[in-house]
């Protein structure tokens, strides 16, 4: 039988990439989200109720590094773009960067003993932004190489839920173990210092992984003069898809940020639940995420990524406005709505990651360059500024409401966690609309843009 037109002679489909490639690429994101979690939903936690740091003088600590995250992660990326190896442009960083990135991880949790709470919070900001930059030499590269192992619209989309089982899979560790392991390594600074170095050794572990299982995936050449970094981010800014992409996914990300710094305040003030309980959300919550991806990805080749984005969105801001008026005798309702959360966070892990790559062929058609990198560190730097921004609003939220160091606390706390960690994330995802509505790359449009190209 003759091939078809969309085969090699030796039945190869261009543009597909192996199962066991998808595979290994999507273990990456493990570490990435091991990191992510920990430091987004219990960092905070553990800066105010184990180190002893003032709730706003903690959301500070955790911010301050991300500014340094906005000038790394471009530099980062246009460092890779032009990075020439044995192993491609990207994966060297895996390997590199797989030790300093867990080590730093380890560090971080530490805890020492030192008296002055100033020194207590200097340590934790050091060691956070080490981890950040550590992150960044990481994770830029790897989030580059989706555009690299295929330019097919919706086997990017197949390839990109490959990295969010992945991310799903390493958010799940962190939320279901990260207390148990405290609680195993004897709580307190003892327990998390413990939590500490098992997740930084499977952190390294996994980043090198990864790097030996991408080994066959594609790469394109390096590339030999680029513009100054600063002059591509002038004209990546011109992008307007990419800019209204990157615009909703911020406010989108600032949303999440606070619902994962707030969510142990909410277990343990609002709904009366010891810390423990979040090892049984996590599993809920993000099995359900797990599982559903493979859905959503059916849903978004039938509907389309935009229509189908919009959908889980509306579903998570809709659940968590109901979130607000859950009490602790209502456990079951709120199983229900973790369930329904977990299949709406799905999608904000599937979609938005898998449009990034479609805004770098709109880049190509305009400017003639592939500049994977650079337009991964941007995103980078706004995903992790969005994200460092949440602990500090909850921060700030827990200062203004009367939070103490003391197991009790005032009622105001319980109702000013309630306002942080339902509604205040529901507003973001309802404000991202304005900016996604204006994005307009269809699988019909990609296809055109690609014509273009491939005409040039």
């Amino acid at each position: 039988m003759a091939a078809s037109s969309h085969e090699t002679p030796t039945g190869h489909v261009p543009g597909r990439v192996s199962l066991g490639i998808k595979l290994a690429y999507g273990v990456g994101d493990i570490g990435s989200n091991i990191f992510i979690v920990t430091s987004g939903f219990f960092l905070l936690f553990f800066l105010t109720n184990v180190v002893g740091i003032d709730p706003a003088v903690a959301g500070l600590v955790l911010l301050a590094p991300k500014l340094w995250d906005v000038v790394s992660d471009p530099i980062m990326g246009a460092i890779s773009d032009m990075t020439s190896s044995r192993w491609g442009r990207r994966r060297p960083y895996l390997l590199l960067g797989a030790v300093p990135f867990g080590l730093s991880f380890f560090l971080m949790f530490l805890a020492p003993g030192y008296e002055s709470e100033g020194l207590r919070a200097v340590h934790v900001g050091i060691m956070f932004a080490l981890g950040c930059t550590f992150f960044t030499v990481v994770n830029v590269p790897y989030s580059s190489m989706v555009a690299e192992m295929s330019d097919d619209y919706n086997e990017r989309m197949s390839i990109t839920s490959f990295r969010m089982i992945g991310s799903s899979v390493g958010v799940l560790l962190a939320g279901g173990l990260a207390m148990p392991l405290v609680k195993a390594g004897g709580e307190g600074a003892d327990g998390f210092r413990f939590m500490g170095a098992v997740f930084g050794a499977a952190i390294a572990a996994i980043c090198l992984l990864c790097f030996l299982g991408t080994g066959r995936a594609k790469a394109l050449p390096p590339k030999k003069e680029l513009p100054p970094v600063r002059e591509q981010l002038r004209i990546a800014l011109k992008n307007f898809p990419f800019l209204m992409l990157m615009a909703s996914y911020m406010l989108q990300s600032i949303g999440i940020g606070v619902l994962m710094a707030g969510l142990i305040y909410y277990v343990k003030h609002a709904l009366k639940q010891p810390e423990t309980f979040m090892g049984v959300v996590f599993p809920i919550l993000f099995g359900v995420a797990i599982l559903f991806i493979p859905v959503w990805l059916k849903i978004g080749v039938r509907l389309g990524k935009i229509r189908a984005y919009r959908i889980g969105l509306m579903l998570i801001a809709v659940m968590l406005v109901s979130t607000f008026f859950t009490t602790p005798s209502q456990l079951a309702l709120f199983y229900v709505q973790i369930v329904l959360l977990g299949i709406g966070f799905s999608s904000f892990q599937l979609f938005p990651f898998s449009m990034l790559p479609d805004t770098i062929e709109y880049d190509e058609m305009r400017s003639g360059l592939r500049r994977e990198g650079i337009f991964s560190g941007v995103w980078a730097s706004g995903q992790k500024m969005a994200y460092s921004v949440g602990p500090s609003i909850v921060g700030f939220g827990l200062a203004l409401s009367g939070f103490t160091r003391g197991d009790v606390q005032p009622e105001s706390v319980e109702t000013g966690i309630r306002i942080v960690f339902c509604l205040f994330p529901a507003a973001m995802l309802l404000l991202s609309y304005v900016p996604f509505g204006r994005y307009d790359l269809t699988e019909a449009r990609f296809r055109e843009i690609k014509e273009i190209i491939a005409k040039k």
